[in-house]
């Protein structure tokens, strides 16, 4: 039987073995709280930036290229989605929250607001007038366009989109633009619009993962031809799809299949004779088959 007089002595060791623990583990927390609040801090002075490309291209997400985020529907009135699912082809699901966006002219505003953005840090204003941005998307500047072009800008604006794919580990949620101004305190209309875009777009282009568009080209394509070269400009070697996988890629809002194959007939056509693949074609069992 020990003395009483070690046992004492071990039990004041351990004390204050655990003592020296908890002050360690308390120091170990509060320098990962500082740490963090550094990182933050820092954080708020980082410049975030798009990747640059060459002026004479506009940059997608490939995400978005391969999705039915811009439609071809031509109906007077816009669907209105409430966190729902849209059409991807290939790996990846996209949730959106917003008025329905059409290839005709949203998609034509958001790539030469992103083309403006690319040049400043993300979540400054984007200044720009309504008679260049309608000049740089090949619109003749007009009240009837001015006003247009307000429309899409809404519309942009008024977006929620969450995005999931293998290369975006958690997904990612965002919206296509931040905040816009087209009005100044008065009311009155401001001679230069101010748009915001959101720093979370940053990750979804990723440091390449973002296809380059011939501008001068490409924004004169009808909007089927325009979201088949979205599709194949974003494969190094693009599959080839069925009529119906593209019927959905569109969104098309066409009668039936076959009155949609008349147009994507026209479409391949347009594409094909543009020169921005090496060939574009229709197979007899109704393949659209790209050669990039």
């Amino acid at each position: 039987m020990k003395p009483i007089g070690t046992i004492t002595t071990l039990d004041q060791q351990l004390a204050k073995l655990k003592a020296r623990a908890e002050e360690a583990q308390q120091r170990t927390a509060e320098q990962k709280k500082v740490a963090k609040a550094e990182e933050a801090e820092r954080r708020k002075f980082m410049v975030v930036q798009l990747p640059l490309w060459a002026d004479e291209v506009r940059a997608h997400p490939n995400e978005s290229c391969r999705a039915a985020l811009f439609t071809v529907r031509r109906a007077r009135k816009r669907k209105s989605f409430l966190d729902e699912s849209i059409f991807v082809v290939g790996d990846g699901a996209i949730s959106y929250t917003g008025f329905e966006l059409r290839a005709e002219n949203d998609e034509l505003v958001w790539l030469q607001i992103l083309h403006y953005a690319k040049m400043l840090p993300l979540g400054r204003w984007v200044e720009f007038t309504p008679y260049q941005l309608c000049q740089d998307i090949g619109w003749t500047p007009s009240g009837p366009n001015y006003k247009l072009l307000r429309d899409c800008l809404l519309r942009l604006k008024a977006t929620a989109l969450t995005i999931e794919s293998k290369r975006l580990k958690g997904g990612l949620a965002l919206s296509l633009i931040g905040d816009f101004l087209w009005r100044d305190e008065d009311g009155k209309p401001r001679t230069k619009y101010a748009v915001q875009v959101p720093t979370e777009i940053r990750e979804w282009f990723g440091d390449n993962n973002f296809t380059r568009l011939n501008w001068e080209i490409y924004r004169t394509l009808p909007p089927v031809a325009r979201r088949l070269y979205d599709y194949a400009a974003s494969h190094r070697d693009p599959y080839a799809l069925k009529a119906e996988t593209v019927f959905q890629l569109c969104g098309s809002d066409a009668e039936s299949l076959e009155n949609f194959r008349k147009v994507l007939r026209r479409a391949v056509k347009s594409l094909d004779e543009s020169g921005l693949l090496k060939k574009v074609d229709i197979t007899r069992t109704g393949l659209v088959k790209f050669t990039r």
